[in-house]
């Protein structure tokens, strides 16, 4: 369903006017996501997954005793917070759709630049029966402390590995 241009128009400069309502360091954080967004999804196109993986961390299968991070402070929670909320505010809108592994993958390069450990999951779950998929593939990235990108989390999801 095509909208009118003229709500089209309005709906833009809507979210023009919240967004420049916004602090300036949570608007830098947004326009830094989005870079990091394009660059993720330009790295996955071009270079094969396995050497994007070996930039990820240490990689541990799902059945590996768990590799917790130290605690973080206060300080550091509140920015994997706004760097979470810049990264879904700047993949609702940027022109392509950002999938899960795009955002973990610029959420995690932003956080690594502040000095904030994170953990970045992989895992499946069955497809859903009508949609002809048999498997379905999900990312999601956390710190110690708070859940950056891909939550809430599916029950049917199994983790099959994560990098530290």
């Amino acid at each position: 369903m095509n909208l009118p241009v003229r709500v089209r128009v309005r709906r833009k400069y809507r979210k023009l006017q919240r967004f420049s309502r916004l602090p300036v360091t949570d608007r830098i954080l947004t326009f830094e996501a989005a870079v990091f967004l394009a660059v993720a999804r330009t790295w996955l196109l071009v270079v094969p997954f396995r050497k994007i993986a070996e930039t990820l961390g240490t990689s541990h299968p799902a059945s590996a005793p768990r590799k917790d991070l130290a605690p973080t402070s206060e300080h550091d929670d509140e920015i994997a917070r706004r760097i979470s909320e810049a990264v879904k505010r700047a993949a609702k809108n940027i022109p392509v759709h950002a999938v899960c592994i795009q955002q973990a993958i610029a959420a995690k390069m932003m956080l690594e630049r502040r000095g904030i450990p994170c953990i970045m999951h992989f895992g499946v779950a069955r497809g859903l029966p009508d949609s002809g998929d048999a498997l379905r593939a999900h990312a999601w990235l956390q710190t110690a402390n708070v859940e950056i990108t891909g939550f809430p989390l599916d029950e049917d999801l199994r983790e099959i590995a994560y990098f530290v």
